[in-house]
């Protein structure tokens, strides 16, 4: 069925719910060295040369308070897709999002989440006003990736495991 065009936070909503995208959990720590994450959708290459990724928070994020700094380090994980329970626990607030989690002290000295297929270690190197939205974009300092993990997607309010869709190519 065909909708006529509008230009409303509902329907922008609804359209978005059916873009897929990946899901990820970026994590850093407070000013106490407490270990913060949130669950993003909104993450992005920018950039290869120099190597840039893009992250943004809402406003309200509580993760987004320990990063608003310059120079700020943060692990970009992609998450495996086992890994939807977690993804669900960090899109949450509360103080206790790394309770019973698998984690280390990993690149950059930040909370690292074990079992993602890959981890992007970055330094805070710009932020960026967008709306009811905060844009950082990370200078990526290492990269960790597991090709043979396949990656959990987003798309209409569901998770998947890429496996799935792995099958199904030639």
């Amino acid at each position: 069925m065909k909708q006529e065009s509008q230009n409303s936070a509902a329907v922008m909503k609804a359209l978005m719910a059916d873009m897929p995208s990946g899901v990820s959990i970026v994590t850093t720590v407070d000013d106490d060295g407490n270990p913060s994450g949130a669950t993003l959708s909104a993450v992005m290459s920018l950039s290869l040369d120099p190597p840039l990724m893009l992250v943004a928070f809402d406003r309200k994020s509580n993760t987004l308070k320990d990063m608003q700094t310059v120079g700020k380090p943060f692990l970009i994980h992609i998450l495996s897709g086992a890994q939807a329970e977690l993804a669900m626990r960090f899109a949450g607030k509360g103080e206790s999002k790394f309770e019973g989690v698998s984690w280390e002290s990993g690149y950059l000295d930040m909370p690292q989440i074990d079992g993602a297929s890959g981890v992007i270690a970055c330094q805070v190197c710009d932020i960026v006003p967008g709306g009811d939205h905060v844009i950082l974009i990370g200078a990526v300092q290492n990269i960790h990736h597991d090709d043979a993990n396949p990656t959990l997607l987003y798309h209409r309010r569901n998770m998947f495991s890429t496996h799935r869709f792995q099958e199904l190519a030639p």
